[in-house]
């Protein structure tokens, strides 16, 4: 070794083998840190989040909404009349209705739904 800053690749192997205890911290502590502060605000304001109930829609004005999903390949949000073990309303469901079945409508993400358990449809655009 002929300067001070030179180390011998074998004592350093020995010292990392046998000294060294990884504290197991990631090196870039910043950066992860931040995506987990951000991940952590997400999830926080979807707690935050109330579905707010909508004015209950007549089984006409329902199905017509349903109907033109169907046939225009239109997304709908629909919400049904279902409450959650908080109290609260459940979340509502998304997509495009790719069939039907008496009263039993399909959505093109696999979810389905009575026709009697509609409060609200909404048109999404």
């Amino acid at each position: 070794m002929n300067s001070k800053y030179e180390a011998d690749p074998d004592m350093v192997q020995a010292f990392f083998d046998n000294y060294y205890h990884d504290r197991g911290k990631m090196k870039w502590q910043g950066f992860y840190l931040s995506d987990h502060t951000a991940a952590l605000n997400r999830q926080k304001k979807q707690q935050q989040h109330r579905n707010e109930l909508r004015p209950q829609q007549k089984d006409e004005q329902i199905t017509k909404l349903l109907m033109q999903s169907f046939t225009y390949n239109q997304i709908v949000k629909v919400q049904l009349n279902i409450v959650d073990s908080n109290n609260e309303v459940a979340d509502d469901l998304t997509g495009e209705v790719s069939g039907y079945d008496n009263d039993v409508y399909h959505l093109d993400n696999k979810k389905s739904f009575h026709l009697g358990d509609v409060r609200n449809v909404e048109i999404v655009i």
